[in-house]
């Protein structure tokens, strides 16, 4: 009798701790025409929409990939589904920064929200992919475009204006042959940009060895689970991204929070 009672009373303080633990505030971001604010909700609500959309994600990402063979078709399909669906901001309308999914169910977006969209649905479809702000060489000027890893090679592309490079064969460039000068648009629909619009840009890609943490490939409960114990665990090894392909600890990005004005991307996660 003593020893149920027992193991009744640690299961009663345990199932309590966790109820508590759940209720527990947390705070989340929410950024509008880039100014970030922090809104404050239950733990469990949190964890709630985190899955919520982790299998809203699968279940587009199949959706949209049914009967595709070869990677290169899954990719393509993809970029497609996301240009047609995630329309350009329309005039007056507000630039809500949060997650990946309320993108799409609002149907809209900017240039880099854009290929957040694609970026995310290829991680999901187990492709390696993020986008970057590709400067031109005086560092001046921007554009937002996609890489993702086709066939042991990065290829571009820039869905907000439904384009991607092909080579002199007819297959999707690496960015090592656009370097070389082996490249030209396709275009998915009518688009007013131009080859001119995209030289001094490509001109200027980067070499991509390595990527780390970005935030279209820790949208999944396992790898997010992953990159928030590292980042407790060892918060000087884990890199994030906040320039154009610069990364910083953790810890160094909680410092640089004291000058905002510093920082041109952030992870809202």
């Amino acid at each position: 009798m003593k020893k149920k009672l027992c193991i009744l009373s640690i299961s009663l303080i345990i199932i309590l701790s966790v109820i508590f633990s759940l209720n527990t505030e947390v705070t989340i971001k929410q950024g509008i025409n880039r100014k970030v604010s922090t809104i404050k909700i239950p733990l469990y609500l949190k964890i709630l929409d985190f899955f919520d959309r982790h299998y809203n994600y699968k279940l587009l990402v199949n959706r949209i990939l049914q009967n595709s063979k070869t990677e290169k078709e899954k990719i393509v399909k993809l970029f497609e589904w996301t240009h047609s669906h995630i329309k350009k901001m329309p005039e007056g309308f507000p630039v809500v920064d949060d997650h990946v999914w309320h993108i799409i169910v609002r149907g809209y977006g900017a240039r880099d929200q854009s290929q957040d969209v694609f970026t995310t649905l290829c991680s999901y479809a187990g492709a390696n992919a993020f986008f970057d702000r590709v400067y031109e060489r005086n560092q001046v000027f921007s554009m937002p475009l996609s890489l993702v890893k086709l066939n042991n090679a990065w290829r571009v592309f820039d869905t907000y204006n439904g384009v991607y490079f092909v080579n002199s064969s007819g297959e999707i460039a690496t960015i090592n042959e656009i370097k070389k000068g082996d490249w030209q648009l396709k275009k998915i629909t009518q688009s007013s940009m131009t080859a001119v619009d995209y030289e001094a840009y490509l001109a200027n890609l980067p070499s991509i060895k390595e990527v780390d943490y970005q935030r279209a490939n820790i949208q999944s409960p396992l790898k997010r689970l992953i990159y928030e114990i590292r980042k407790w665990m060892t918060p000087d090894k884990v890199k994030v991204k906040i320039f154009s392909h610069i990364y910083v600890s953790y810890t160094e990005l909680k410092l640089a929070v004291t000058s905002p004005d510093k920082i041109i991307y952030k992870i809202f996660v």
